[in-house]
């Protein structure tokens, strides 16, 4: 809501468009806080966090090899799913903070203005990904069990709280425990779904 009146007012009083009042809001709490208030360490352990992404992925590969019982206990398909979240996670985050590795910059060292552009691009395949396999594990596990295992979300909301509130590096802790959290959600799901159809693991 705040971040709606700050919008409106700026329409009103600066008399922008409202995409150019929004966009001007999210450059200033978004892409500039985090890509300047982050220290290079910093931002490096940000995106450090998505490692126990690929860590369950492997230890999928490790233990389960490439098992298809069913679909929902298919180990090729949660190893996939998982390495794919992490790829974009990584990507997404290392566009947002504007990392020495992802950065987009003009000749001039400054941010290159299609950044913005980008985050929304990747943000959304972000959230499409994390929102699919949470539907996915969902469906197959049931609803009681998919309740017990949303307690990240609070992690997520309260990142980008944090973000909105104008907080870079608090939204950087948060959300990178969102992170680990989710991970070792995921991998005590999906294990859960392909030892059950595979009990001799």
């Amino acid at each position: 809501m705040a971040s709606l009146l700050v919008a409106a007012r700026t329409v009103l009083v600066e008399r922008r468009s409202p995409w150019e009042a929004l966009k001007a809001r999210q450059k200033r709490m978004g892409v500039e806080a985090l890509a300047n208030v982050l220290t290079e360490h910093e931002k490096a352990l940000f995106l450090a966090t998505n490692l126990p992404y690929f860590a369950v992925a492997l230890l999928f590969l490790a233990q389960f090899g490439s098992i298809c019982p069913t679909l929902c206990s298919c180990s090729s398909l949660h190893t996939g799913w998982i390495t794919v979240i992490g790829v974009v996670s990584t990507i997404f985050h290392g566009t947002q903070v504007q990392c020495s590795c992802c950065a987009q910059r003009r000749k001039d060292g400054e941010p290159a203005a299609d950044v913005l552009g980008n985050i929304v691009k990747w943000v959304v395949a972000d959230v499409g990904c994390a929102v699919s396999y949470a539907v996915f594990l969902g469906a197959c596990r049931g609803l009681a069990a998919a309740l017990q295992c949303s307690w990240p979300l609070l992690l997520l909301v309260g990142s980008v709280f944090m973000r909105a509130r104008g907080s870079p590096r608090g939204y950087a802790i948060v959300h990178g425990l969102w992170h680990l959290a989710s991970a070792a959600v995921i991998a005590w799901s999906a294990i859960a779904l392909i030892v059950s159809s595979a009990p001799s693991l």
